[in-house]
């Protein structure tokens, strides 16, 4: 009887033990972004605007394009349909990987190609900012809790505002301090978009929990040019990867559980849904919006397979193989 207690006494302070030490890892990766970024300037808003001039007025072609199409019924559209009414608006866009890899790091901004999920990120910032909100940080980069209201505060629908409203999606706590600084394990995005109040995860209503640690990308530097010859930057990715693995529990939908027609009723256009990977360490390999089309839930995505933005000709629950998690934004 002591023996058990011991080991369940044990087993408590370890996992204390090794949730405050990523707690207490990440306070320093932190507090050394900050550090930095004083003495650099200010890192989050010089490199707010994106790319070259050439670049921005492609970007902004597309943007006007999209906002004179859609800016008319923002407003009376819900977040999530809105989102879809975006990506039917960037279909055909062509298919391109690796658009954001630079050093140094900086913002980039491409509506002109994409890959997957940049291509819901960008859908969900460009409902925002057709809305007129611009996302407000309420986390501190440690802590993630889910936030009833949305985080936002009001801003004149315009290019720079989708350009900030990426910024603030895309990088821990809006703000771009090297390479490690942009979010590049999916499950930590769906955590600072919720704990900002834009969505809200449901899996675990619909799924079961599972085991999910992260160290693909610290076990792969190889396959990451700037991890590859920058031990700094790695350092802090094993930091983040050991903060994220603490978050448990985690949860998903498996295709068996998609396939029951009760639990594919809950899922509605405008969801996110990600795919789990096979990948050991790696958390999802890929991200589409769910969208209704000829009476089943279908997605669309921006396809590798296609090289281009699509609805996907397989059905949710048939392409889901490894199963999903689902996420859906917040309404206004």
């Amino acid at each position: 009887m002591l023996a058990n207690v011991g080991k369940i006494v044990y087993l408590c302070t370890t996992k204390r033990y090794v949730i405050m030490r990523a707690r207490i890892l990440l306070l320093v990766f932190l507090a050394c972004s900050i550090c930095s970024s004083a003495c650099a300037g200010d890192v989050s808003r010089s490199a707010a605007m994106p790319d070259t001039a050439a670049q921005a007025a492609v970007n902004m072609a597309v943007y006007d394009r999209i906002a004179a199409a859609l800016g008319p019924v923002a407003p009376s559209l819900s977040m999530p349909d809105l989102m879809v009414q975006v990506a039917l608006q960037l279909l055909g866009t062509p298919y391109v990987g690796a658009t954001l890899e630079s050093e140094p790091e900086q913002l980039h901004v491409f509506l002109d190609k994409t890959d997957c999920i940049l291509f819901v990120e960008l859908s969900a910032c460009m409902a925002l900012t057709l809305k007129g909100k611009r996302i407000v940080q309420a986390g501190d980069g440690c802590h993630f809790a889910v936030r009833d209201t949305p985080s936002v505060e009001e801003a004149a629908p315009c290019y720079q505002l989708l350009c900030d409203n990426i910024r603030n999606m895309r990088y821990r706590l809006g703000v771009v301090d090297g390479y490690a600084s942009r979010i590049h394990y999916t499950s930590e995005w769906l955590l600072q978009n919720g704990t900002n109040g834009i969505l809200r995860e449901y899996s675990r209503r619909l799924g079961q929990e599972f085991d999910q640690p992260f160290y693909y990308m610290s076990m792969h530097p190889a396959r990451y040019t700037q991890l590859s010859h920058d031990v700094c930057e790695l350092g802090r990715i094993r930091m983040i990867e050991e903060h994220l693995s603490a978050q448990k529990p985690f949860f998903f939908v498996p295709q068996s559980t998609l396939r029951q027609s009760s639990v594919m009723a809950q899922i509605r256009s405008g969801d996110i849904v990600a795919f789990l990977s096979t990948w050991a360490g790696l958390d999802l390999a890929h991200v589409a919006i769910a969208y209704e089309h000829n009476g089943a839930m279908h997605f669309i995505h921006a396809s590798y397979a296609a090289r281009k933005v699509i609805i996907e000709p397989q059905t949710l629950a048939d392409y889901a193989a490894n199963g999903i998690r689902v996420a859906r934004l917040s309404d206004f």
